[in-house]
């Protein structure tokens, strides 16, 4: 028997939170196993409950994004997807650096944020298209001296796990990349690993949040 991802919805609307429940619990597969209505109780729920995903309302009570930190922090197996009302880059880097591996439009068809839970369980990010496709014209947008200053601040990468790291920012993919390099995916896989080691990242989606940030914060 297929184990259900465990679900827990957080939202400060009832409606909200009760409309999702209701919805997902008509997807194969997937199980709501709680509801939280403030920041600090899917605090409480998450360790109570060990959901596989939570899904986090970007601007509810007790801020959304301390709770997201603290949550990785201490189960960092959960998943975290934010919702929104409306489109932020700005807000879904300071969510991807938090940990989140998701950012969607509360809008989202059920079909899709059922895909967005089940991306997120198996290692993928699942990132509104829009936000993706700003943040990587930004990243294509840094001048020559913002992208000098990022190779000297990332000494410790070699410069070819550079040119791998700038390439996953961009979007391309683990076969794109090997092909470019002319590398086996494998090596590309390697290069990935060392890449998240040094970075001291959990995951590709918070190297990603790593470089976006100093590229177009700092």
């Amino acid at each position: 028997m297929t184990k259900h991802i465990k679900v827990i919805v957080a939202d400060d609307l009832t409606l909200v939170r009760q409309g999702i429940r209701a919805l997902l619990e008509e997807v194969e597969g997937i199980e709501v196993v709680g509801e939280a209505d403030s920041a600090d109780e899917v605090l409480l729920l998450t360790r109570k409950l060990a959901p596989d995903v939570v899904l986090m309302d970007q601007e509810m009570p007790g801020n959304s994004l301390h709770a997201t930190r603290l949550i990785k922090e201490a189960m960092a197996s959960v998943e975290i997807i934010v919702m929104t009302d409306r489109l932020s880059d700005g807000r879904a880097l300071q969510a991807i650096e938090a940990g989140a591996t998701g950012y969607v439009l509360k809008d989202i068809p059920i079909t899709s944020l059922a895909s967005a839970v089940r991306a997120v369980c198996n290692g993928r990010a699942f990132f509104h298209p829009e936000i993706t496709r700003k943040l990587m014209e930004k990243l294509g947008n840094l001048t020559r001296e913002q992208r000098d200053r990022l190779r000297l601040e990332f000494e410790g990468l070699t410069p070819r796990e550079l040119d791998i790291l700038f390439e996953l920012a961009r979007g391309s993919t683990d076969r794109e990349m090997a092909a470019k390099f002319v590398l086996s995916e494998g090596t590309v896989k390697t290069h990935l690993r060392h890449i998240l080691k040094k970075l001291g990242a959990r995951n590709r989606t918070q190297a990603v949040a790593h470089v976006l940030r100093k590229g177009l914060i700092d």
